[in-house]
């Protein structure tokens, strides 16, 4: 046997690079979990690693199909109006004994997270029958319940001390008692994601968070205010995810308090002036990323008081890495930009920024000067992505405004935005043009375009790695004859296409 194998940490990374990543719902590609399975049975050298991922996150219906084939049944019938294309039901058909748990005390010990939804598993004939053993899963840490009304109370049969994290996202009537009661059957909390329905949840879940001390992440969609000011004071919380922000918050509060000292992640969705409010915190908070979902924007004016609250209430301008801001509403008249000029300029200020997201359905008003502006003062900008979709008022920044990101943003992997491709760059003096090889992708949006060829040729010399092109027609699912926007953005799409076919190793995909 080769010595690096006698190396476990060595052993545990070639384990997990068979493996490949998971995702938060535990899910791997079958492909690469029969890779490491096999890796399993047939090396004792890999044997343990791999086990330890192949069970680190499973679903409690696999746990339970550790039980004796005798012991239960399974069922497959089709989901069609599920997320879920298949659903499968499990039931028992024998009383089970205290050897039939002999496979899951070997597996138990590699388990630290389970998931158990019910609308891709029906387990209630194996919950009302199984009596299961204490601390059958000794190191449990993530329980992922999506249950509402049904078997929600199975839960409880995996609480203990040793928790860490628990996902609810549909507590019904059936969670308040699960939530008075959190504290102290999970005194180790410090990932909780709770969406509460109805009053009675609302203030069950307020109750619990003010008795939660050691929370780092807190998700949900709204608190009362005295919950999301125990929040605020909590030294140790670094993920915030909020719907609607309650009115009445921070008056209880000093002015000169400081509030959410170690949050890093900040994720809010509510109309514009809550927004606002909450983000005029007062303190300079070490917040990395930002994301807003505001909802409804209704003006122009609205969004710039947004954005300028951003930059000018309570965020550090040096720790802000990520900002994405997101728009997906169609009331507004389409002739107008959602978004100004000058309402983008307030984000300048982030000067550390390393990637930032905008979507606006109807466009953000952009030129030139702006994203040269805007180049200059994202010196660490890794992706920027402005998307709009098509019938947005054609752009006035002109494809001369790439030279920007080349001249001052060395690391600029990603790049969306819409331009007019059809003003020539044949004038421009492209020898003094720098080129950027960090970029592979350039979204384009529906970028106006008529000759493949000189487009070509100026995009090749700015960017020589670029391999990706990007518009949205590859999202589109209607009829590409429809309309005479559809129908003029089929055409860009084509020139695109011929574009990137002059440039070695480069594709037009979708944007995705």
């Amino acid at each position: 046997m080769h010595r690096c194998l006698q190396i476990p940490e060595l052993v545990g990374v070639v384990c997990s690079h068979v493996y490949g990543p998971k995702d938060p719902l535990f899910s791997v590609p079958r492909v690469k979990r029969g890779d490491l399975a096999v890796l399993a049975r047939t090396s004792k050298v890999f044997s343990i690693h791999a086990l330890q991922l192949l069970w680190d996150s499973v679903a409690l219906i696999n746990i339970f199909m550790l039980f004796p084939a005798d012991s239960f049944v399974v069922t497959v019938t089709q989901a069609p109006r599920s997320a879920y294309s298949m659903k499968y039901s499990m039931r028992p058909t024998r009383r089970l004994k205290e050897s039939d748990f002999e496979r899951i005390s070997f597996y138990a010990p590699f388990i630290k997270n389970i998931s158990s939804d019910a609308q891709r598993a029906d387990l209630s004939a194996m919950f009302s029958s199984i009596i299961l053993l204490e601390n059958m899963l000794p190191n449990l840490r993530g329980i992922h319940w999506l249950h509402e009304t049904t078997d929600f109370d199975g839960i409880n049969g995996f609480l203990s001390p040793q928790i860490t994290t628990l996902f609810i996202p549909f507590p019904s009537v059936a969670a308040a008692t699960l939530l008075a009661s959190l504290a102290i059957r999970c005194p180790q909390l410090t990932d909780l994601n709770v969406f509460p329905r109805g009053s009675d949840a609302l203030s069950a879940l307020s109750a619990c968070v003010r008795s939660l001390w050691s929370i780092e992440r807190f998700s949900t969609g709204t608190l009362q205010p005295n919950a999301l000011e125990h929040l605020a004071r909590l030294p140790r919380l670094q993920y915030l995810r909020l719907g609607d922000i309650p009115d009445g918050f921070l008056w209880a509060i000093a002015a000169d308090e400081a509030l959410f000292p170690a949050l890093q992640t900040l994720k809010l969705s509510a109309e514009i002036d809550s927004l606002c409010r909450f983000l005029d915190w007062g303190n300079k908070s070490p917040l990395t990323q930002l994301t807003v979902d505001a909802s409804p924007y209704s003006t122009p004016d609205e969004v710039d008081r947004l954005l300028s609250a951003v930059a000018g209430g309570g965020l550090s301008h040096h720790s802000l890495k990520e900002f994405s801001l997101d728009d997906d509403y169609s009331s507004l008249d389409p002739t107008d930009h959602l978004i100004r000029s000058s309402s983008l300029r307030s984000l300048f200020s982030f000067i550390n920024l390393t990637s930032v997201s905008i979507f606006s359905r109807f466009g953000i008003d952009l030129d030139n000067a702006t994203f040269t502006d805007m180049a200059r003062s994202w010196p660490h900008i890794e992706s920027i992505e402005l998307s709009s979709e098509y019938g947005c008022p054609s752009p006035r920044a002109t494809l001369l405004c790439l030279a920007s990101f080349t001249e001052y943003c060395p690391r600029l992997k990603k790049l969306c935005i819409e331009f007019d491709a059809t003003i020539s760059a044949a004038d421009s003096d492209t020898g003094a043009l720098r080129s950027l090889g960090s970029l592979n992708t350039l979204g384009v949006g529906g970028s106006p375009i008529t000759s493949a060829s000189d487009v070509a040729a100026f995009i090749g010399r700015l960017f020589p790695n670029l391999r990706h092109i990007e518009t949205l027609l590859g999202s589109w699912n209607g009829d590409t004859s429809a309309t005479t926007v559809v129908r003029e953005a089929v055409e860009y799409d084509q020139c695109w296409g011929d574009m990137a076919s002059l440039l070695p190793g480069c594709k037009v995909t979708g944007h995705v």
